[in-house]
């Protein structure tokens, strides 16, 4: 029976140090073999990236999940329990900002890195990239002649039920197109005239691809999205436009940020430092044609400086603290409108 008693203890007593062991590796950040990515990028850019770091990290393996910003934090919401997911990776910071219960406050060890004013003082998101949003045309169904060169533009009767642009209520990259229009039209009923009048003109997605997808094969004429899905098809040999309407544009973030409770806290925060390296950084730039939000990093060859786009003031906290309102007047005008 002592011998017994002592065989226990001693079991007892491994655990023990083994648990010790365990909360100290993680307490010094040691990263655990595994990380948990959602992401609303390109499936070819999530791949190239998760490649990437497993070839660096080799004893970490990434396992993604790519949906649209909508639907990833549905997702996040349901698993706030027991988290699934360890990294929400470029997708919509105003998705963030409105659920910043879901996200854990991080300051990247790259930061010293980025252009300053790029980090939110609550720290809960990281930039990622930096993101024009354009008016996207296929050129051998639009002329250069008539092509719109503003957003209003696209209210001309000849474009009815010829432009493609995606759900706001799944898309966060629509979602700030949205407040783009809403901020150059007015916060208001009048802006929001404008709203409804351009559904009225849209063939609405559910999916962000399916808009440069769509223009970039034909099916649509003209395209609302962000220049950098429509730059990679131009890239590509795709008969593709960019405009940068006349009224001005956004230019904002993506971010990225730590899934509270994350089941692989140290390994995430190994993966969201490895995206805005700069290594990956340039890789974003000469690979995809994204903007990088590190000082030492380059613009994409092919694409105008920044200070030659007309910017709108964009104001993510608004975005982010009204979206749930926002999106629900969203609904109402599609409903209304198509």
């Amino acid at each position: 029976m002592g011998r017994t008693r002592g065989w226990v203890s001693g079991i007892c007593l491994v655990a023990c140090v083994l648990a010790v062991m365990a909360g100290t590796a993680r307490a010094q950040g040691k990263p655990e073999d595994s990380v948990v990515v959602y992401s609303a990028a390109d499936a070819d850019m999530v791949n190239a990236v998760a490649a990437a770091f497993e070839k660096k990290y080799p004893g970490i393996k990434v396992s993604t999940v790519v949906a649209g910003t909508g639907e990833i934090i549905k997702r996040m919401e349901a698993e706030k329990e027991r988290p699934l997911g360890d990294v929400g990776w470029s997708f919509g910071p105003e998705a963030i900002g409105d659920k910043k219960g879901l996200f854990e406050p991080y300051l990247s060890k790259e930061a010293g890195g980025f252009f300053p004013g790029q980090v939110p003082a609550d720290r809960v998101w990281t930039p990622f990239t930096t993101m024009p949003y354009v008016i996207m045309y296929n050129k051998k169904l639009v002329t250069e002649a008539e092509k719109p060169k503003a957003w209003k533009d696209v209210l001309d009767p000849k474009w009815k039920g010829k432009v493609a642009y995606a759900d706001a209520s799944k898309s966060g990259s629509s979602y700030t197109l949205l407040v783009t229009w809403l901020t150059i039209y007015g916060k208001n009923d009048a802006g929001w005239k404008f709203v409804e009048d351009l559904l009225r003109q849209c063939k609405v997605l559910p999916k962000s691809s399916m808009t440069y997808q769509g223009v970039a094969n034909g099916e649509y004429p003209i395209g609302l999205t962000f220049e950098q899905a429509a730059f990679e098809y131009l890239k590509g040999g795709a008969p593709i436009g960019l405009i940068y309407p006349s009224e001005g544009t956004a230019i904002t973030l993506d971010g990225s940020a730590i899934i509270k409770n994350a089941p692989h806290p140290n390994a995430a925060r190994l993966f969201l430092d490895f995206t805005v390296s700069k290594e990956m950084q340039e890789l974003m730039v000469d690979k995809f044609g994204r903007r990088s939000v590190r000082k030492d990093v380059g613009s994409p060859a092919g694409l105008p400086t920044l200070d030659a786009i007309k910017a709108v003031s964009y104001d993510l906290d608004y975005a982010a603290k009204n979206r749930e309102q926002l999106l629900k007047r969203f609904q109402d005008a599609l409903i209304k409108t198509q």
